[in-house]
């Protein structure tokens, strides 16, 4: 059996008002309970304004967007938001495809930090 990459927060710090999330590896079923108890703290908290770097995320499948769908619905709960940095053609694809309507605020860099 192959050695898989666990996802895995790499970083979390301040980008100026925002959380700066550097994710890497494969988020699928198999990484995305840890993946969505590492994101519930940044997300369930008031006013929250996360940026997901998912620029060396390599694999993600329908399991990682349902984690994402949930961060991004506990930010705006919050009345925050979540932001995804990806640049990732296949991910984008999947991320921006208008049949599955998710709706992402996606970015292709890191913004300056305000």
């Amino acid at each position: 059996m192959p050695n898989r990459t666990r996802t895995t927060l790499l970083t979390t710090e301040k980008h100026g008002l925002s959380i700066l999330a550097t994710l890497h590896g494969e988020i699928d079923l198999l990484t995305a309970p840890a993946l969505n108890a590492q994101l519930a703290p940044l997300t369930n908290c008031a006013e929250p304004d996360v940026l997901v770097d998912l620029r060396q995320v390599t694999f993600i499948d329908g399991t990682g967007i349902a984690v994402l769908v949930i961060a991004r619905n506990a930010a705006t709960a919050h009345n925050g938001r979540l932001r995804l940095i990806c640049t990732r053609p296949i991910t984008l694809w999947l991320l921006q495809h208008p049949g599955l309507g998710l709706d992402f605020d996606v970015l292709k860099d890191l913004p300056a930090a305000a």
